[in-house]
C-alpha cells in the first residue's frame, strides 16, 4: 500500500504537471489548427505536446503497477504485429509511422484510465483535486472555439479548410470535424450532468445551449448526440430505476413528443437554416437512407474491405496489414471513416476486439458502481455508449488524437473515492 504523504516532492510535482498538461490539451489542438490555418507553421504542436504527456503517464503506471504496464505493452505489440509484418515486404516508413501513431491513439484512453487507477491507489488526493478541473478547463476550449466559429473564424465543418472558404457548420480552430464532435459530446455531456445534479433550472438553459451548439457544428452526429444527451442524462441519473417506469419518464414524454412534432413540421426549414437541406436531399434521392446516415462511408468501407481481402490470409485476418498495406491500393484515401472497418483492415480481428475491449472494460467499471452514490458513473456510461455508436456511424473516434486523452480521463475519474456530488471548476 502506497501512502501519498510518503511520496517525494518531485513525484508529486510530476503528477501535478501531468494534470496541468491534461487541462490544456484541447487548447493546444486549437492553437495547432490556428497556426496551420493561417500558414504560420506546419509543426504538429499537439503531437509535441501530447507524446511526452502519454510517456509520463506510462512512467507512473510502470513504476507502480507492473501488471497494467505489461498489459499495455502486450496490446501495443499485438496491434503492431500485422503492420510490422507487412512493412518488411513493403517498407513505407511514413505509413508505418502512421500505424504506430494510430496504435498510440487507440491505447491512449486506456493508458489515461490506467494512470488514474494507479494514481487513485498511490495518491488519491491528487486525482480528486485536479481531475475534474482538467475537464472543466478543456470544456472552456470547446466553448471558446464555438464562439470563434460564430464570429467567422476558423474551419467550417464541411469544407477544405482554407481561410477564404465558405462552408457549412463551425469547428473553430479544430481541423478534425468528427473528432471535435466527439469532444463536444463528452464535455457538454459532462457539464449537462453537472447541472442536472446541481440545479435543474441551470440544466434547462445548458440544454438549450447544447442543442444550439450541436446545430452550429451542423454535423449529423453532433446534432443527434446533443438531443440524446439532453434527454438521456436525466434517465441515466435514475440509476437503479433506469429500466423502470417512473414519474420522470412520464414528465420527459411530453417534451420529447412536442420536440418530435416540431422536428417533423419544421425539419425542412431547420436544415435550410443550417445549410444542410440541399446536400441531404440529394443524397436521399440518389442513394437512399443508408447513404444519408453514413454519407460516402459505404463505398469507402467496401473498397477498403475488398482491398484487404484480396491479400489477406489467416495471419492478416488476425493481425491486419496496417495503413502501410492499405496504401498499396489507394492513391490518396486510406480510411473508410468507419472505425470497425478501419480497425479490422489495419489491425485484424485481434486489434478490432482489443480496441473495443478497452472501452468495454472502462464502461463495465462504471456500471459496477452505478447504483452507489458516486457522482460520475451515469455520464461515463452514457458518453461511452454514444461514442461507440458514433465510431460506427461517423468514425474518427477510436483513433482520435483529440478525444483520447479526455475520454480516458473522464473514465479514470471513476476511481475518485470521495466525489459523490457535483463539483465545479
Amino acid at each position: 500500500m502506497y501512502i501519498e504523504q510518503a511520496k517525494p516532492p518531485h513525484w508529486i510535482t510530476l503528477n501535478q504537471v501531468i494534470f496541468l498538461l491534461l487541462s490544456f490539451t484541447l487548447w493546444i489542438d486549437a492553437l495547432t489548427g490556428m497556426v496551420q490555418l493561417y500558414g504560420i507553421s506546419n509543426i504538429k504542436l499537439s503531437l509535441l505536446y501530447k507524446l511526452p504527456l502519454v510517456l509520463c503517464m506510462l512512467y507512473v503506471v510502470g513504476e507502480h503497477n507492473h501488471k497494467l504496464m505489461l498489459a499495455i505493452m502486450l496490446a501495443m505489440f499485438l496491434l503492431l504485429l500485422g503492420p510490422s509484418s507487412y512493412f518488411l515486404t513493403s517498407p513505407k516508413i511514413s505509413f508505418y509511422v502512421k500505424d504506430f501513431g494510430n496504435v498510440v491513439k487507440i491505447l491512449t484512453p486506456f493508458i489515461v484510465f490506467c494512470y488514474c487507477k494507479t494514481l487513485a491507489e498511490v495518491a488519491p488526493n491528487l486525482l480528486g483535486k485536479y481531475g475534474l478541473r482538467a475537464l472543466w478547463i478543456n470544456f472552456g476550449a470547446i466553448v471558446f472555439n464555438l464562439i470563434i466559429g460564430v464570429m467567422g473564424f476558423g474551419y467550417p465543418s464541411y469544407a477544405s479548410g482554407g481561410v477564404d472558404d465558405e462552408g457549412i457548420g463551425i469547428n473553430g480552430f479544430y481541423t478534425a470535424g468528427n473528432e471535435f464532435g466527439g469532444c463536444f459530446i463528452l464535455l457538454f455531456g459532462f457539464v449537462l450532468h453537472y447541472f442536472w445534479n446541481k440545479n435543474k433550472l441551470h440544466f434547462f438553459f445548458m440544454a438549450i445551449a447544447t442543442f444550439i451548439s450541436g446545430a452550429l457544428i451542423a454535423t449529423k452526429s453532433a446534432m443527434i448526440a446533443s438531443l440524446l444527451l439532453i434527454f438521456a442524462i436525466p434517465l441515466f441519473n435514475e440509476r437503479k430505476n433506469i429500466f423502470r417506469f417512473t414519474k420522470l419518464k412520464l414528465k420527459l414524454f411530453v417534451p420529447i413528443s412536442v420536440l418530435s412534432l416540431l422536428l417533423v413540421v419544421f425539419i425542412i426549414e431547420f436544415l435550410e437554416a443550417v445549410g444542410l437541406y440541399d446536400k441531404m436531399h440529394f443524397i436521399l434521392n440518389e442513394r437512399g437512407i443508408l447513404h444519408l446516415i453514413l454519407s460516402g462511408r459505404v463505398e469507402f468501407s467496401e473498397a477498403i474491405l475488398s482491398a484487404f481481402m484480396s491479400v489477406a490470409s489467416g495471419f492478416e485476418y488476425l493481425f491486419g496489414i496496417g495503413a502501410v498495406g492499405i496504401s498499396d491500393f489507394f492513391a490518396t484515401k486510406y480510411s473508410a471513416e468507419v472505425d470497425p472497418v478501419d480497425l479490422f483492415a489495419y489491425y485484424g480481428l485481434i486489434g478490432l476486439t482489443a480496441s473495443y475491449a478497452f472501452i468495454i472494460i472502462m464502461t463495465v467499471t462504471a456500471l459496477s458502481v452505478l447504483k452507489t452514490d458516486k457522482y460520475l458513473p451515469p455520464i461515463i456510461i452514457l458518453v461511452n455508449l454514444i461514442l461507440i455508436l458514433l465510431s460506427i456511424l461517423s468514425g474518427h473516434i477510436m483513433m482520435s488524437g483529440m478525444l483520447g486523452l479526455i475520454w480516458g480521463l473522464l473514465n479514470g475519474l471513476i476511481f475518485i473515492k470521495k466525489v459523490n456530488k457535483p463539483i465545479g471548476l
